[in-house]
């Protein structure tokens, strides 16, 4: 806890000298991507309750970011090997005002790396990521993304989690699969629903990052075709684009590069919009945002809690 502590500090001060922050909650960051990486063009609406609400701030490519990269690899080294390789290649492209920092979410998560701009420092520290243990994604991810959301409230930078995961729901400490409880009751629910359990722990930690205001990206190195399997990535990809960020899934070891590459572009030309919240109180609030007509991603929906 104490370096995860560092970690936050480190990472504040470095982007917020020279940056006054405004964040309180009289206005929500909006994450918001293009699918073909096109810039936001210079006039950005947002309507609020389907009202139209004054952007105060827009922060784009031009803009510093910083990339909280949090690794879960525990199987594999063929498909690691590639994603490793192609996120270290993407790490040395990355622009000059961009931080990269680094964790590790097996058994808690750890810091591997403060966020730096120091490229050969990142590089070796990618390159002796060690590759063992459980998958720790659904236990660490709610505190990754809220670590994140805490740096994003002291400086006014864009901010993103990638998680990069061969996870499998088997792997898990805490058992998932939802066993028989009356094998000799055919009306047993967990007989018709194994993946409950799935769903409730994705339900949990989406109600939970719904209220944070920085964007998770999920890179999945290996799909699995199996129900609860397929049940768990479903719910990775739920995770992700309730926060404005999306998942993606290698189906091959020919896509592993490619996937990765496409993520961190994603990350990069990113924009994050400031939007004015209405004077009324609410508990959440529904977000719509044209940019002429320009295909976009982002979140729709933000819980609205007191900080």
């Amino acid at each position: 806890m104490r370096r995860l502590l560092a970690f936050l500090a480190l990472a504040g001060a470095l982007m917020a000298a020279g940056n006054k922050p405004e964040r309180n909650r009289t206005r929500v960051r909006v994450p918001v991507w293009s699918e073909e990486g096109k810039p936001l063009p210079a006039e950005v609406e947002a309507r609020i309750e389907g009202a139209k609400a004054p952007v105060h701030a827009v922060r784009g490519p031009s803009d510093e970011l910083i990339v909280i990269v949090v690794f879960d690899l525990v199987g594999d080294l063929a498909l690691v090997g590639p994603a490793r390789d192609a996120l270290i290649e993407s790490v040395q492209a990355l622009p000059a005002n961009a931080w990269v920092g680094l964790m590790r979410a097996q058994d808690g998560l750890r810091v591997l790396l403060d966020p730096t701009g120091d490229r050969p420092a990142a590089v070796e520290a990618i390159r002796n990521l060690p590759v063992s243990g459980r998958p720790g994604l659904l236990d660490t991810v709610d505190q990754a993304v809220q670590l994140a959301d805490l740096v994003a409230r002291k400086a006014a930078v864009r901010l993103a989690v990638l998680y990069l995961t061969d996870s499998n729901i088997y792997g898990y400490r805490e058992d998932y699969t939802n066993p028989v409880v009356n094998s000799s009751d055919q009306r047993d629910l967990s007989r018709r629903f194994p993946e409950g359990l799935i769903r409730e722990k994705i339900s949990r930690l989406e109600n939970s990052l719904a209220a944070l205001e920085v964007p998770l990206f999920i890179t999945h190195l290996s799909w699995q075709r199996d129900r609860l399997n397929e049940a768990y990535q479903t719910g990775l990809l739920q995770l992700a684009q309730v926060t404005g960020g999306t998942a993606a899934f290698c189906r091959t070891l020919a896509e592993v590069p490619e996937v990765v590459r496409r993520t961190m572009d994603r990350i990069v030309n990113h924009s994050t919009l400031e939007v004015e919240l209405p004077y009324r109180p609410l508990k959440n609030v529904q977000v719509v945002i044209e940019a002429g007509g320009l295909p976009l991603n982002y979140r729709t929906r933000f819980v609205l809690k007191e900080r």
